[in-house]
């Protein structure tokens, strides 16, 4: 538990000396805090069969800060009781039954008085968290503990502990607490704390500290052996421990007279179409550091308040892709007032939201590496998707993209979004859909965009980039042997359809080799029209289009 708060010490003492100090640390402050709750204890005096019930602690503390650091007092009264775990049924002395024992447990009283230093990190006006070191000393009263049994006229002390009667003994508290302030000078507080009472001694009574009848159990019986009592005969140094949770409320007052009050409020928003953009992270740099930071709201807009006045440049940012920044001046700022500014989104490009999901479900795919090809400069991007499988980036004007995701056995249909002949005045965001399936053994996969030259069985540069997926795909899963097959509509002769479909298969397969894939584990079957997806079989008219459903190429992985 020590290293606990010597290490919760070292975490707050790092947050203070960070960039989030700001203005709200500039008020010295005085605060006066009520609480009670639930306290924990833990005696070390080596008494066994009894143990101690958690019970109330009630507290109040005076504290003054001089800005993230303060000096406070702290005054805590705690009760606790005993409780006996010596059994009390079926007690016997030889053949002889003890009479039902009684048993006395008084309470324990424990009051603590400590003084020590405050560390505060205020999250925003109205939010703090404060660690508090305190040493000081406590008086500990009570806890006699006996359990007798009368057994004609005879007295046996079956368990018992004379308590304690101890004052001034050194004492130490750890207590992390957070306040929430709903009004300006009322708030409330909550948290928990560790205090040690050092080197108590519990009381001796009649020659005896503490002890017990052994007892020993048979046949349910629980048999007790007097000339065997074990009981400590000199007083005890031990520590005593106690844990705690607590809440109440905070009043605070502030030392000096109020200063005046700077706010800065800033919406983000597309400068084409007007469109809000809620959840845009907003940063304050002051001397090419970060001084504030907030997020837009519902409304576009993210508010600073209680600020100094000074010469910042607004940075902004949309998931994690920048906005151009504006200035706010430090002669802008009026005393008590709001300034107002914008930061916006470049005009020649557009925002495309996408969205990753299993094929056929709504199921989303997260940690996606999502391959994103500009088809007018043949760059390449990759980016991953977050826990809700989405996905963004910018999409210049003009300009086509091919995306494909990329993720263990899944695989990947290639979309295209585009910007060409959309009026960036109307539009800013491009929505898209990539669906990927799971390669399970023995399902076939429809590939895209393989299309080959009429009565031709030659690799087109067109259908490359689709190969290239199922390269990479390969190469994820190189344990994976797959079937590659293609297929013809119903026109033609059965046999010459099924000598194209082999032709274009081999092509395929001769691509993917010629890519570093193992010819080992690529098997090119040419099905012809055998297996068509509609009624478009021979002598069946039919459109182009459903001719066009029959001719197509997949990729199935091969079972074990």
């Amino acid at each position: 538990m020590r290293k606990s708060l010597l290490l919760l010490f070292l975490i707050f003492t790092q947050l203070f000396n960070s960039q989030f100090r700001s203005s709200l640390y500039d008020e010295s402050q005085f605060n006066i805090s009520l609480r009670g709750g639930l306290d924990f204890p833990s005696y070390d005096n080596q008494t066994k069969y009894i143990d101690y019930k958690p019970n109330l602690n009630l507290g109040i503390s005076a504290d003054y800060y001089f800005n993230w650091i303060g000096l406070g007092i702290d005054a805590d009264y705690l009760q606790n009781s005993p409780k006996s775990s010596y059994p009390i049924g079926n007690l016997y002395l030889g053949n002889t039954k003890l009479s039902d024992p009684t048993l006395t447990e008084n309470k324990i009283q424990r009051y603590f008085f400590g003084i020590g230093p405050n560390f505060r990190w205020m999250i925003n006006d109205d939010m703090g968290l404060t660690f508090k070191l305190k040493g000081g000393i406590s008086n500990i009263k009570g806890g006699e503990t006996s359990l007798i049994s009368n057994n004609l006229g005879t007295v046996y002390n079956l368990n018992s502990h004379p308590g304690y009667d101890e004052k001034n003994i050194f004492s130490g508290k750890g207590q992390l607490e957070f306040n929430w302030f709903f009004s300006e000078n009322i708030g409330l507080n909550v948290g928990g704390y560790y205090l040690q009472h050092f080197k108590a001694k519990d009381l001796v009574k009649n020659g005896n500290a503490a002890g017990y009848i052994p007892f020993t159990t048979n046949d349910n019986q629980n048999i007790i052996s007097p000339s065997n009592v074990e009981f400590r005969t000199s007083e005890l140094n031990h520590e005593i421990h106690s844990v705690g949770v607590f809440a109440g409320l905070t009043f605070r007052f502030s030392s000096k007279k109020p200063s005046p009050n700077y706010g800065l409020s800033v919406i983000a928003k597309d400068r084409e179409t007007g469109t809000i953009l809620p959840d845009a992270f907003v940063e304050l740099y002051k001397n090419g550091k970060r001084a504030y930071f907030a997020r837009t709201n519902a409304q576009g807009v993210a508010f600073f308040k209680k600020i100094k006045p000074e010469n910042y440049e607004i940075k902004g940012s949309l998931y994690n892709m920048e906005l151009i920044s504006a200035k706010a001046n430090k002669n802008e700022f009026v005393k008590n007032g709001m300034l107002k500014k914008e930061i916006a989104t470049d005009k020649e490009t557009f925002f495309v939201k996408g969205q990753v999901n299993i094929c056929n479900s709504k199921g989303p795919l997260r940690d996606v590496t999502v391959v994103i090809r500009n088809n007018e400069t043949q760059i390449v991007n990759e980016i991953k998707t977050n826990i809700e499988g989405k996905f963004y980036f910018k999409a210049e004007k003009n300009t086509t993209y091919n995306i494909y995701g990329k993720k263990g056995n899944y695989f990947s249909q290639t979309e295209t979004v585009t910007s060409k002949n959309v009026d960036r005045s109307n539009t800013f965001f491009l929505n898209l859909q990539v669906c990927m399936e799971e390669t399970t053994c023995g399902k076939p996969i429809n590939l895209k965009n393989i299309h080959y030259d009429l009565d031709k069985f030659f690799i087109r540069e067109d259908a490359t980039a689709e190969l290239n997926k199922m390269v990479q795909f390969m190469k994820d899963n190189p344990n994976v042997k797959v079937e590659l097959a293609s297929h013809t509509d119903s026109r033609a002769s059965d046999d010459y359809n099924k000598t194209l479909s082999q032709n274009r298969a081999n092509a395929a397969v001769e691509y993917l080799v010629s890519k570093g894939i193992d010819r080992a584990r690529l098997q090119p079957i040419g099905y012809g029209e055998t297996k068509l997806l509609n009624n478009c079989s021979n002598d069946v008219n039919c459109t182009e289009e459903q001719h066009q459903v029959n001719r197509r190429t997949e990729m199935k992985v091969i079972c074990p």
